[in-house]
């Protein structure tokens, strides 16, 4: 019970408190460009919380092994990168083999396993000394952190495209820049972090 009680709560804090999308700007530029296309969205959004589950429940398990020295920060990420490569291909050879899946979906797929918020929760899970369970939760609320993200925006572009007051200087990307800018800075506000020095 304890354990599943520090997944949930790791996983609220990492959606809510430390949305790394809005406040670190990891994977922003995949959420900006999943949001405009809605078709894909849910698909995507499966794929990053996916990867981020599977990719800290290794690293996670990897950093249990005591090391006889301690790792660099180099050397952790070489072996982080591995266990996300891992985990993409044997990812993508079920999906092609055994799913018959589309190139398009395997494309999706490379995407979002090579996503720098997949490849960040390790390091971030490391850091914080996060136990298994937390190691998970971590990259559970990265996925759905994502799907926040992904849906503000989502919502936000909706509403620029609606509004005909914006000067059109300001219409359609710098629009979208100063209002994902506004979102991160509130969700920035959450953290403990001063922002300002």
């Amino acid at each position: 019970m304890k354990m599943i009680s520090e997944l949930i709560l790791t996983a609220f804090y990492t959606v809510f408190v430390q949305n790394l999308v809005l406040s670190s700007g990891l994977g922003m530029s995949e959420a900006i460009r999943v949001s405009t296309k809605p078709g894909t969205f849910g698909r995507f959004a499966v794929m990053i919380s996916g990867f981020s589950v599977a990719t800290s429940f290794f690293c996670g398990l990897i950093d249990l092994v005591p090391a006889e020295t301690d790792r660099s920060y180099a050397v952790r990420a070489l072996i982080y990168g591995a266990v996300l490569a891992a985990v993409y291909v044997v990812v993508a050879v079920l999906a092609k083999f055994v799913f018959r899946a589309s190139d398009n979906l395997l494309g999706s797929l490379g995407i979002a396993a090579l996503n720098t918020l997949v490849f960040a929760i390790p390091h971030i899970n490391n850091s914080a000394a996060y136990s298994l369970a937390g190691s998970v939760g971590s990259g559970l609320g990265a996925g759905i952190a994502f799907v926040v993200a992904a849906t503000l925006i989502n919502r936000g572009s909706q509403l620029i495209a609606e509004n005909d007051e914006i000067p059109e200087a300001f219409k359609g990307t710098p629009a979208m820049f100063f209002y994902v800018a506004m979102i991160s800075l509130a969700f920035a506000g959450f953290t403990d972090k001063n922002i300002f020095g």
